[in-house]
């Protein structure tokens, strides 16, 4: 064997082994290769270490794990005409990459546009009051309608979920003055409803006090005793009985009914009384002379000696 020969045997060793190296691909435990032999679809390759000819084959890496993408911010007008601006996120998984690979030309950006337009569709198809108080159930739509369409495409949609809805200041503004009229009006039920409750305790209370003896009297002792405990001076008389102050109070009473009735019509020529002017008592009558005033420097008339 000649140099010449060696050389071009050793060249030709190596060439085989670089050759073979770059045949050699790594297929991580998540990922599905297809293979293409010319251009054509020859098969998928599994996780391993897997010989790919350079020049014949080409390959096409798949994720299988579930993938999570934002969808793009989309100003929506719902139903009843407020604006609003949605952020949502997408997780779908490919479990058929040659249909995928094959039939799509860029899923990931396929799945993101659909769900975009069909989120776009679902909210505007929606009451403003329900989109926020159901999010659960508008995401929940979206990804049905999301999965029959992609579905085809051997991609299956995980989630959709609304990340976030923003609202103009406007709109928020009168949402919480919704808010505190519905908390005010919650107040005023359930003050009336204690009111009510308050009263019926004072009824039978006051039926409690007035049926059973000396209750008053207890009552009378606890309010002294509520008294005796603030720092203004307050002036009881406990002399007075629980049957006396009973007595002051329906004299107390009979005293206003007889100012309330009318007054008596009193015939022609007849002394009138005031109304409110307290009646004299003829002990207290003073004499005819008296009634009359007398002058300053007058003198005094003798008395009557008949008398």
């Amino acid at each position: 064997m000649g140099p010449e020969t060696v050389m071009g045997l050793f060249a030709f060793c190596a060439f085989a082994l670089v050759f073979l190296i770059s045949s050699l691909k790594r297929i991580r435990q998540w990922e599905v290769a297809l293979r293409f032999t010319f251009g054509r679809f020859t098969g998928r390759l599994g996780p391993g270490l897997r010989m790919v000819l350079p020049v014949v084959h080409d390959i096409r890496r798949v994720d299988g794990r579930v993938r999570n993408r934002d969808v793009p911010r989309q100003m929506v007008i719902t139903h009843d005409n407020v604006t609003t601006t949605i952020d949502a996120v997408v997780y779908y998984r490919v479990v058929n990459p040659e249909r995928a690979v094959i039939d799509v030309e860029n899923y990931e950006t396929a799945v993101l546009n659909c769900a975009q337009v069909v989120l776009r569709d679902v909210c505007g198809e929606t009451m403003l009051d329900h989109l926020l108080a159901h999010r659960d159930e508008i995401a929940a739509k979206v990804r049905v309608q999301v999965e029959e369409i992609v579905a085809p495409w051997g991609i299956r949609v995980e989630l959709i979920a609304l990340q976030d809805i923003r609202l103009p200041t406007q709109m928020q503004e009168v949402i919480a003055k919704k808010a505190i009229a519905e908390r005010d009006r919650i107040y005023v039920v359930i003050k009336s409803q204690a009111d009510v409750e308050s009263a019926k305790n004072f009824a039978e209370a006051a039926r409690i006090l007035a049926t059973q003896h000396g209750a008053m009297e207890l009552r009378r002792l606890e309010a002294l005793q509520t008294l005796s405990q603030g720092t203004s001076k307050v002036i009881f008389d406990l002399a007075k009985s629980e049957g006396e102050v009973v007595k002051g109070a329906a004299a107390i009473a009979e005293a206003v009914a007889d100012r309330s009735e009318p007054p008596v019509v009193a015939e022609a020529g007849a002394a009138q009384p005031i109304l409110g002017a307290p009646a004299l008592s003829p002990q207290r009558a003073l004499p005819a002379a008296e009634e009359a005033p007398r002058p300053f420097g007058a003198p005094r008339s003798a008395p009557d000696r008949d008398t």
